[in-house]
C-alpha cells in the first residue's frame, strides 16, 4: 500500500475502534503489530461473497471467457517467476 503514515494510522484507529483489529506493541522499537480479531475475521467472512460479486461484475463481467482465459495464464506464469 503506497498510504502515508497518518492515513494508515487512522483507517487502523477506526478499525480498532470497531473491535476489528488490536495494535500489539513492539519491543524493540515504538512499531506496532496489527493482528485481526474474532469479530475482524467474522466481519471479513460476511464481506467476501460481496466483494468476490462486485469483482466479478464490475471486472470479469465485460471480458469475454477467451480474456478471463488470457488473464489467467498470465497471472499463472507470473506466479512461477522468482
Amino acid at each position: 500500500m503506497d498510504w502515508d503514515k497518518s492515513r494508515l494510522s487512522h483507517h487502523l484507529t477506526r478499525m480498532e475502534k470497531r473491535g476489528l483489529v488490536e495494535r500489539k506493541p513492539m519491543d524493540l522499537d515504538r512499531g506496532v503489530q496489527v493482528v485481526i480479531t474474532a469479530a475482524g475475521q467474522a466481519a471479513l467472512r460476511e464481506a467476501l461473497p460481496i466483494v468476490s460479486m462486485a469483482i466479478r461484475k464490475h471486472f470479469l463481467g465485460p471480458l469475454t471467457p477467451q480474456d478471463i482465459e488470457s488473464i489467467t495464464k498470465m497471472a499463472e506464469r507470473s506466479k512461477e517467476q522468482p
